[in-house]
C-alpha cells in the first residue's frame, strides 16, 4: 500500500505542479488530490519536503523508458532498428519516425515539461534531473543515427550541434502546441513539421558527401 500511495502522490504533484506551478500547488492540495486527508501530513510519510517530492516525481517520471529504452543500450543501431520497421522507406521516412518517438516522449513526460518550461521557481537540482536523465538523451540518440547515416570521413562534422539544433525544433514545436491548448498556431501538423526537420538532415547529410567529395 505505501508504494501505492507513493505513486499517486507523484502522479497527482506532477500533475498539478504542471497544470498550477510548483510554487502554487500546496501539500494540501496534493494529499486530497491522492486520495489522502488533506493538511493531515500523510505525504511527509513519504516525502521529506515539497522540495524532495519535486525532484523525486521528476526523476520517477524521466526514467520511465518505455520504448526509448533500446536507444540507451551501447550496441543499438538505430538505423538497423528503422530499417526493420520499415525496410522499404526512405530516410526522411525513418528518421521522421524517430523524430515522432521523441515527440512523444515530450507528450509523454507533458507535466515534466510544463513544470521546467513555465516554471522559474523550481530549483537547480531538478534542471539538472531533466539534463541528464532526459534532453541528454535524446540529443544523443538523434547523434547516433545521424553518425550512423554519415560517410566515415564526413564524422569530423559538427553533428553533435546539428543534433541539439533538431532536437530543439522538436521540443520548440511541443512546448507551442502545448501553450495554444494543443494544436500548432501555424496549423502544421506534427508529421509535416517533423518531416520537414528530416528533410533538413538528409540535405544537410548530402551537402556533407559533397564537400567530402571535393
Amino acid at each position: 500500500m505505501s508504494g501505492s500511495t507513493r505513486e499517486r502522490i507523484i502522479g497527482e504533484a506532477l500533475r498539478l505542479f504542471g497544470e498550477q506551478g510548483f510554487a502554487r500547488t500546496t501539500v494540501t492540495q496534493i494529499e486530497r488530490a491522492a486520495g489522502l486527508s488533506g493538511g493531515a501530513g500523510g505525504l511527509y510519510r513519504h516525502f521529506r519536503s515539497k522540495d524532495e517530492l519535486l525532484v523525486e516525481a521528476v526523476r520517477s517520471r524521466l526514467t520511465e523508458r518505455g520504448e526509448w529504452a533500446p536507444f540507451l543500450a551501447p550496441d543499438f543501431s538505430i538505423m538497423s532498428w528503422l530499417d526493420s520497421l520499415a525496410p522499404q522507406s526512405s530516410t526522411v521516412d525513418k528518421l521522421t519516425m524517430l523524430f515522432h518517438i521523441g515527440l512523444g516522449r515530450l507528450e509523454h513526460d507533458r507535466d515534466v515539461n510544463r513544470i521546467l518550461m513555465r516554471d522559474n521557481s523550481i530549483g537547480t537540482d531538478v534542471l539538472e534531473v531533466f539534463r541528464r536523465e532526459e534532453y541528454l538523451v535524446f540529443v544523443k540518440a538523434v547523434l547516433r543515427g545521424l553518425l550512423e547515416l554519415t560517410e566515415p570521413d564526413a564524422r569530423d562534422q559538427d553533428w553533435e550541434a546539428a543534433s541539439a539544433v533538431f532536437v530543439g525544433a522538436i521540443a520548440h514545436y511541443w512546448l507551442i502546441s502545448d501553450t495554444f491548448g494543443g494544436d500548432h498556431p501555424t496549423a502544421v501538423d506534427p508529421d509535416r513539421y517533423l518531416r520537414a526537420i528530416a528533410e533538413l538532415v538528409v540535405a544537410r547529410l548530402r551537402w556533407t558527401d559533397t564537400q567530402g567529395e571535393g
